[in-house]
């Protein structure tokens, strides 16, 4: 069973001052006693979560080595697929599939409808509910 991970997700698991870090701690207990393997993400989420440690912490670089860490250090609990050039084509057609105008999706969100749709996953673990009418959400 696989899920797709969200970049909400991945902050929140990493700074207790998020919203939805309690949740998300509970997700990531229930994921490692579970059958849900692989969790599964991509560069345009790592980026993502880049972005947002930088805004939200004013590039504190404190922040920036624990989402380090998170990615690609003795934290890591997922993997990570890097988008080649052609996957770029499958995301925008993606994004123009799915986007309406009651429902903007990002790019990043469009990569990980693909990434879902290519794994056959079983869920996306994402606190955004516009995933709803298109994917099965864990939140």
């Amino acid at each position: 069973m696989t899920i797709i991970l969200d970049s909400n997700f991945l902050f929140a698991i990493t700074f207790k001052k998020d919203k939805n870090f309690q949740r998300a701690y509970e997700l990531f207990d229930e994921l490692k006693k579970s059958k849900f393997h692989p969790l599964i993400t991509n560069n345009l989420v790592l980026e993502e979560t880049q972005t947002l440690v930088v805004a939200r912490f004013n590039g504190n670089s404190f922040h920036l080595d624990k989402i380090y860490n998170l990615f690609w250090g003795e934290d890591n609990f997922f993997q990570i697929e890097y988008l080649k050039q052609d996957d770029y084509k499958t995301v925008f057609n993606t994004l123009k599939k799915y986007t309406t105008p009651k429902r903007l999706l990002s790019s990043v969100d469009a990569s990980l409808i693909t990434l879902y749709q290519k794994y056959n996953a079983d869920k996306i673990l994402s606190f955004d509910s516009h995933f709803d009418t298109i994917l099965e959400r864990l939140y």
